[in-house]
């Protein structure tokens, strides 16, 4: 950060402290569900227990909290820094999964969610699954097994049939098994818009779900390598750091130099479905896992914000995503070059998702890769609706996990952990001893 301000170099011991006062708090509520609104005593006393978890801060802590639950990401990094590329270091977090300018009020809590989880025991760091994500599954799979658990996978899920506010049955890939107990991760409109006959709902929840919001502006491009790009940006090597002009491409490189840029990004995308200037994070997971590409050769990801799910029409015309596809990936990769000269003459190969093929090949509602937009009023026991943030439905029998609930997108496991407990709890306590 000093090569660039030596003021932000000091002003970051600042940020980083209150960052980690609030950081510190919201960890508290990661494991355990949020309180029900709306509900009995025992809901009472959970929201009392939530309120003690905030009674150790401090007021300087609970202005830090303030600030981070109501300002934009813009405002928070505006008065700490003065150089455009250390905010957009940081502000990055806020955009990442999230349409909107980092301007917007809100965005300051997206950016908390970004850092307040751990990897391999490093706080505010991400992990790379060495194998490729589907490591996470196979393992996940292995563990199951081994306590008996039949997993059946190419078997989607058709529909819940619900008899006397109860699951009555489960139709999948053609079979009709019985299941008193169901634990949904799907998309909260996958859920109650398509696997649920709507009359088995309350009118409040059937209105609520039609307006959850989901839309992340997000398009994922996959890239076969011949070799390492360059980039003019390059850190140089030098005595303290001799490999450093190496290392970097082994972590997530940004192209967004500025908050403005992030901000104009977001404006040209709602007017004319992306951004002129698109905001690029590219990672190359073969640089520190040589299992996902031959030797000599790589894979990269290109994680891009600011892409509408409704292209708007343009001189009069409709415009789709089944057109446009290919000229917006062309774009995306030309912004690389401009940064990396001789980029595209390394790719060999590539798959191209656009926010209607993330929709469309991965139950992403909107093209939403979390679920459900990530605004204050769809978090924690709002998540994702009033009344239903703690894991269980109307439908006796019936939970929810996944992104859609609390915490929220991130492959956190937290979610599932949260249902589990909630599925226990509501277990006899005869059945509870019998089973364990």
């Amino acid at each position: 950060i000093a090569r660039h301000s030596q003021k932000d170099a000091q002003a970051f011991v600042e940020y980083e402290k209150a960052l980690t006062i609030v950081v510190d708090c919201l960890r508290k509520f990661l494991l355990s569900a949020p309180p029900h609104m709306g509900g009995g005593l025992s809901d009472a006393l959970a929201l009392l227990k939530t309120g003690a978890k905030l009674s150790g801060l401090d007021l300087e802590g609970r202005r830090h909290l303030l600030d981070f639950f109501s300002k934009s990401a813009g405002e928070i990094l505006d008065n700490y820094f003065e150089s455009d590329i250390v905010k957009a270091l940081f502000g990055f977090d806020a955009v990442v999964g999230h349409f909107a300018s980092p301007y917007e009020p809100g965005t300051a809590y997206v950016l908390l969610h970004h850092v307040f989880g751990e990897a391999a025991g490093v706080r505010e760091a991400w992990g790379h699954a060495i194998g490729g994500m589907g490591a996470i599954t196979q393992s996940m799979l292995k563990a199951c097994q081994a306590q008996g658990v039949e997993v059946m996978v190419d078997c989607p899920v058709e529909h819940i049939d619900v008899q006397d506010n109860k699951i009555s049955q489960l139709k999948a890939g053609g079979q009709v098994f019985s299941a008193p107990l169901v634990a949904s991760s799907v998309h909260p409109k996958i859920l109650y818009e398509t696997l649920l006959d709507p009359d088995v709902l309350p009118a409040f929840v059937r209105t609520s779900i039609k307006r959850y919001k989901s839309h992340s502006g997000t398009f994922r491009m996959n890239l076969a390598l011949s070799g390492l790009p360059h980039f003019t940006q390059a850190p140089r090597p030098t005595k303290k750091f001799p490999t450093c002009d190496k290392d970097y491409l082994t972590s997530g490189i940004v192209i967004a130099p500025s908050l403005k840029y992030m901000h104009e990004a977001w404006l040209s995308a709602t007017q004319k479905g992306y951004a002129n200037a698109p905001i690029i994070e590219m990672l190359i997971p073969s640089t520190l896992d040589d299992s996902l590409a031959p030797k000599g050769q790589h894979v990269a990801s290109l994680f891009c914000q600011h892409f509408a799910y409704n292209l708007p029409a343009q001189n009069g015309q409709e415009r789709s995503w089944e057109s446009e596809r290919e000229t917006v990936a062309q774009h995306i990769i030309d912004t690389v070059e401009a940064y990396a000269p001789g980029f595209k003459a390394l790719i060999v190969g590539k798959q191209v998702l656009s926010p209607l093929d993330l929709e469309n090949k991965f139950a992403l509602i909107g093209g939403d890769i979390f679920h459900g937009r990530m605004s204050l009023d769809q978090l924690f026991s709002a998540r994702p609706i009033l009344g239903y943030g703690h894991y269980r439905t109307s439908v006796k029998g019936l939970y929810m996990c996944g992104s859609g609930t609390h915490p929220g997108g991130g492959v956190t496991g937290a979610p599932g952990h949260n249902a589990a407990h909630a599925m226990l709890q509501d277990r006899s306590w005869y059945k509870r001893i019998k089973i364990s």
